[in-house]
């Protein structure tokens, strides 16, 4: 491969991973530290770029060079960040969602495939309830910070600032077209939590578990309005010009692993979850079009309960919210 021909398909490369809005120049200009004019011609292969500035737009860019170059290599690139225990994880973990929406929203083609073992955390935000219930239990039991050892969850005690940060990005996930693939035991996770905490007494007050177990009834009676629509939107309001598509299926056989398919553009990005609440990402094409082709598999097995599918839609929905009732009446025992 020549070098300038090289050099022209690399920064096309890196052109497919930005959101078309964005002055592809500019940017390059930016992260080398060089002028508009001078990036032009890195740009189009009549000045050569060095290693140093491959490794800058590589890490930039998380681009991996040995796909780039179709090397043969058995090896899947991912990327990702191991959140740390300690106070400032909330705020982090969200901007970190944030991000990852606002850059897909850039596109004019975006879609998100959703395989979740539980309810999606985004669509917790707009209850800040269970925002604040879902954060609590994050620093409590899975990042065990110290503070958080002898506290009590209380509805209360909601961090206002966390809670208007959640609702930007579930506002901005609402804008994304999505497709998810639901089973019977999607809403199990969430419910082991509450059902844990109320057995060793980690709640306040006996209305802090009504209140949580209200809000999560909310939130499921919400999705089934949305999947009746075909489009999300956000609790009590109607959904808008910029509302994204909402495509739902339910399967009794396939358990969920919060795997994510994010199409943007011409590319692809899996998303796969690991060590409980971390994720990491490949832009990996061979590894994405086996995560395509398993989606289309499983949405084939699958029933479409939203927009159509009306019956198989409210026995699923009321199979969810009868979940919920039995816990709630163990709260009596209290």
């Amino acid at each position: 491969m020549e070098q300038h021909h090289g050099q022209v398909l690399y920064f096309q490369q890196v052109k497919s991973l930005l959101p078309p809005h964005i002055s592809f120049a500019d940017e390059i200009a930016r992260v080398l530290d060089i002028s508009t004019d001078s990036a032009y011609r890195r740009i189009r292969g009549e000045k050569p770029i060095t290693f140093d500035d491959i490794e800058k737009l590589s890490a930039r860019y998380r681009i991996s060079l040995d796909q780039f170059l179709h090397l043969q290599s058995s090896a899947i690139i991912f990327t990702g960040r191991l959140d740390q225990a300690s106070a400032s994880f909330i705020d982090d973990y969200l901007n970190n969602m944030l991000q990852q929406f606002e850059f897909m929203r850039g596109f004019e083609h975006k879609h998100i495939y959703f395989l979740p073992n539980d309810i999606a955390p985004f669509m917790y935000f707009q209850f800040p309830e269970l925002a604040a219930f879902t954060f609590f239990y994050y620093m409590k039991s899975l990042l065990n910070l110290d503070h958080m050892r002898d506290l009590k969850f209380a509805v209360k005690n909601i961090n206002e600032a966390q809670v208007k940060l959640g609702k930007k990005v579930q506002e901005s996930f609402n804008q994304i077209p999505s497709t998810e693939i639901w089973g019977a035991d999607t809403i199990d996770s969430l419910l082991r939590h509450i059902s844990f905490y109320r057995d060793t007494h980690v709640f306040e007050t006996k209305e802090d578990i009504f209140c949580i177990y209200d809000k999560l009834e909310d939130l499921v009676t919400h999705i089934e309005k949305q999947a009746e629509y075909g489009f999300k939107f956000t609790y009590g309001e109607p959904f808008t010009n910029n509302s994204g598509s909402f495509r739902l299926y339910f399967n009794d056989l396939i358990s969920g692993d919060n795997c994510v398919l994010a199409e943007i553009g011409d590319k692809r990005i899996t998303y796969i979850n690991h060590n409980l609440i971390n994720f990491m990402y490949t832009r990996d094409e061979p590894f994405n079009q086996y995560t395509s082709e398993t989606f289309q598999n499983a949405i084939r097995k699958s029933t479409q309960i939203s927009l159509v599918g009306e019956k198989a839609r409210t026995r699923f929905f009321n199979m969810l919210r009868k979940k919920i009732q039995l816990q709630r009446e163990a709260v009596n025992h209290y």
